[in-house]
């Protein structure tokens, strides 16, 4: 089997990356909010559109992760309209038939190689139930910097110093 490469994301591969986004939100959230939640949050926040545009948007880094033409993995940032000199990731997704295979982190060193120079940090929430995610976080290195209730989780604001 092939290594992944990890690329700017293309237009025409929205479906691809949608797809592997509802795999990982039913992996990580039924548990916490149910599958028909997750569906219900799944198709408002991951619009082909959305994905379209961000593959074509200077501002944006949409990544993919690819293995032989299939994608199994989206790393999505942009500037943090709160914080200067900051990106937040909107987006940090693996197939979960390709977890444990490094993917997250070879996402986070793509999103980090390019950003644009004047960017120092990394931003991103998660729910604090989200182990996988909080556990991917952790290990990578992002630095938990907040904690606070969300509509009806606990959220963690999690991050990365990138110089």
């Amino acid at each position: 089997m092939a290594d992944a490469t990890v690329r700017p994301a293309r237009a025409e591969e929205a479906a691809a990356v949608r797809a592997v986004g509802r795999a990982a939100w039913h992996a990580a959230y039924d548990p916490i909010h149910g599958p028909e939640t997750v569906e219900e949050l799944f198709d408002s926040w991951w619009t082909v559109e959305d994905l379209r545009e961000g593959a074509e948007d200077p501002e944006r880094v949409l990544l993919v992760a690819a293995r032989d033409g299939d994608v199994l993995g989206v790393a999505d940032a942009g500037p943090d309209p709160e914080h200067d000199g900051a990106f937040v990731v909107a987006r940090l997704y693996v197939h979960p038939d390709a977890w444990g295979e490094g993917l997250g982190t070879r996402l986070v060193d793509g999103l980090r190689e390019r950003l644009p120079g004047d960017v120092g940090r990394l931003r991103l929430v998660v729910l604090a139930e989200n182990d996988v995610g909080v556990s991917f976080y952790e290990s990578y290195g992002f630095e938990r910097v907040e904690e606070h209730g969300g509509e009806t989780h606990e959220e963690y604001v999690y991050e990365l110093s990138v110089r």
